[in-house]
């Protein structure tokens, strides 16, 4: 029972917050989204602020790069290819997007946003692409690293702007990556 007011009170607190914003939501409004008391919302997360960096870090890509760099793949191309369709897919929901977005917004505020936002883009990144690279045997510049991740933010970010599907985005975009680092390499 425990833990399943306190997953209520989550998926109350994203949709709460992505329409809201972490300011202006109200715990008595996640509390009633979520059909908990406020005194129960209050027994899961002691503060407010709590509960806004629960749900900010569930909105990091952080688990979406550790599963992959922990997959079996193919080819460099699968791995990176896995990776975009799992984050775009992730962030098909709109509120992960919404959340995302305020979330790296709200980084300085926070200390453990700041820091899990900081592994998933540095730590964990340089850790997927060193997998890339010892697959596909060549170097991924730095710049091209930042490109792929950026594209994908992108992508989110104008959602409904898109002109072209997500798989095909992706694959596009791994094609990119990878012709490109190789073309560096040869050279």
């Amino acid at each position: 029972m425990v833990a399943n007011s306190e997953d209520k009170i989550i998926n109350a607190a994203i949709e709460v917050f992505a329409k809201r914003g972490f300011d202006i939501a109200t715990t008595d409004e996640i509390a009633k989204r979520s059909g908990v008391s406020k005194g129960t919302v209050f027994l899961h997360f002691k503060k407010k602020d709590d509960l806004i960096q629960k749900v900010a870090i569930l909105s990091v890509p952080y688990d979406l790069i550790v599963s992959t760099i922990g997959g079996n793949y193919k080819s460099a191309e699968d791995l990176l290819t896995e990776f975009g369709l799992s984050f775009l897919k992730k962030y098909s929901n709109e509120n992960m997007r919404a959340l995302l977005i305020m979330t790296m917004a709200y980084k300085d505020r926070y200390k453990k946003i700041k820091a899990k936002l900081k592994a998933a883009c540095f730590d964990k990144m340089d850790q997927l692409f060193k997998k890339v690279e010892e697959m596909a045997g060549f170097a991924i510049p730095q710049p091209l690293r930042r490109a792929f991740f950026g594209s994908l933010l992108c992508y989110i970010i104008w959602w409904n702007d898109n002109k072209i599907e997500p798989e095909e985005y992706v694959r596009a975009l791994v094609k990119g990556i990878i012709n490109s680092a190789s073309s560096s390499a040869s050279h």
